[in-house]
């Protein structure tokens, strides 16, 4: 359990208690009762959302069909609301059942439905995205300083010719789920997903900051070999993959109209694409520009091996590129 998701979890229930309080004052009833209750309910309708739906244990959950998981979702959250109505409320000196219970319960219900919404957009286009939508950044171009990972699985056509396209479908949506936690964990935001390759980007100063951006592939290689027994069991495959990863200048805008999104454009986006392409030439698993690397100080037992000035497709200069070598020991410490 990252820190991040521990701080989102706090600040949602402060802010159920203040919605509990204000609700507590309107009725004319204790604010402190309704302000605790507000807590409780949104600490355990935020928590069964973020600890357990979104969590591995919660994957049947998530499988289930769109009305039946609405279904069991809302069973969860009606049995989670009537519990802490019944429990909060006498620990005030307050009745746990009165005139108004029916009506405290559907407020409830429908405030929390609110939170869940708000956490569902977060969840689907990013905090930091939502953010900057909301406050009109990129409504005129900017350039900025960036770092782009991008993570390709290798040989998908010929897991869709042994699977079928759902079934790799499958897998592939299983492997992103896997590592969504270590790319949010380092401090990495997923960009866009193209078929069978993930974009993940940082802020430049964040991603080369104690090697945040290294210590993500390390950290995905490792969640990646925990889980392989498990892909090998369900599907036949385990996922290997290629990453290539660069950092520099680019620029930054809103494209679309009835759908907006967060486009960058410029050398280094291309260049990182084409390291993660040059792996498969290459035979290589990773592979960083050596322009990056020069602003990182790798960790403890880390170790480059130097591949020298390659050609890319698209990129007129030849670039330095390095491998960092990825073992077990600095897996484990990333």
């Amino acid at each position: 359990m990252g820190a991040n998701t521990v701080w989102i979890w706090l600040v949602v229930s402060v802010l159920a208690a203040l919605v509990g309080a204000a609700y507590g004052h309107i009725e004319d009833a204790s604010w402190t009762a309704g302000a605790a209750t507000g807590f409780v309910i949104g600490a355990l309708l935020v928590g069964f959302e973020m600890f357990i739906v979104e969590r591995r244990v919660g994957k049947p959950l998530r499988r289930l069909p769109l009305p039946l998981f609405v279904l069991v979702t809302s069973l969860a959250w009606a049995s989670l609301i009537a519990a802490a109505l019944f429990v909060v409320p006498p620990l005030f000196r307050q009745p746990a059942v009165n005139d108004t219970f029916l009506q405290d319960f559907v407020f409830s219900f429908m405030v929390g439905l609110g939170f869940n919404g708000a956490l569902r957009t977060i969840s689907l286009v990013g905090r930091r995205v939502l953010f900057n939508f909301l406050i009109g950044r990129y409504n005129r171009p900017l350039r900025e300083r960036r770092v782009f990972m991008f993570l390709d699985i290798k040989d998908s056509t010929f897991m869709a010719e042994q699977l079928g396209d759902l079934e790799v479908q499958s897998l592939i949506a299983e492997f992103f789920a896997d590592i969504a936690a270590p790319i949010a964990r380092h401090g990495g935001e997923t960009h866009r997903y193209i078929g069978d390759e993930v974009v993940v980007t940082w802020e430049f100063d964040d991603a080369v900051r104690d090697a945040r951006c290294i210590r993500c592939v390390f950290a995905i290689d490792a969640m990646a070999r925990s889980r392989a027994t498990h892909f090998l069991e369900r599907y036949g495959f385990a996922p290997e993959y290629r990453i290539g990863m660069h950092g520099g200048s680019v620029v930054a805008g809103e494209v679309g109209d009835g759908k907006r999104e967060i486009v960058y454009f410029g050398a280094t986006v291309n260049t990182a694409a084409r390291l993660c392409t040059a792996c498969k030439q290459l035979d290589r698993h990773f592979l960083a520009s050596d322009a990056l690397l020069s602003h990182i100080a790798l960790p403890t037992g880390v170790e480059v091996t130097p591949i020298g000035e390659i050609a890319l497709a698209g990129i007129n200069e030849l670039i330095a590129v390095s491998e960092p070598r990825i073992d077990t020991k600095a897996a484990s410490s990333a």
